[in-house]
C-alpha cells in the first residue's frame, strides 16, 4: 500500500481578520442628529433649593432669641398668625385664642 499526500494537514497559515463591507457614510440632519442631554437628579434639584436659601440672619435669630428668654416675644397676634398660617386663614375664631 502507498500513501500519497493527503492534502488535509499543511503547515501554519496567516490569520485573516473577519472583514465588514463599510457602511455607508450618512450625513446627519436634523431629525437624525444626535444632541446633547442632561438628566438632572431630584436630589441635584434639591441641592439647588438648598444653595438658593438666603443665608441665616443671625441678629434677627438673636433678637426673637432674646424676647422668647424674656417672655415678651409670645403675643396673641402673633399665637393667632401662626395658627393662621398652620390650619389657614380664616379658619382660627379670635375667640379660641386665649
Amino acid at each position: 500500500m502507498i500513501v500519497g499526500k493527503t492534502g488535509g494537514v499543511t503547515g501554519p497559515q496567516p490569520i485573516e481578520p473577519n472583514r465588514k463591507a463599510a457602511a455607508p457614510k450618512v450625513e446627519p440632519t436634523q431629525e437624525t442628529a444626535k444632541t446633547d442631554r442632561a438628566d438632572i437628579s431630584p436630589q441635584a434639584r434639591l441641592l439647588q433649593k438648598i444653595h438658593e436659601i438666603p443665608d441665616i440672619r443671625h441678629d434677627k435669630v438673636e433678637s426673637i432669641r432674646a424676647q422668647i428668654e424674656a417672655g415678651t416675644y409670645d403675643t396673641d397676634d402673633k399665637l393667632r398668625s401662626a395658627v393662621d398660617k398652620m390650619f389657614g386663614d380664616g379658619l382660627v375664631d379670635d375667640n379660641d385664642v386665649e
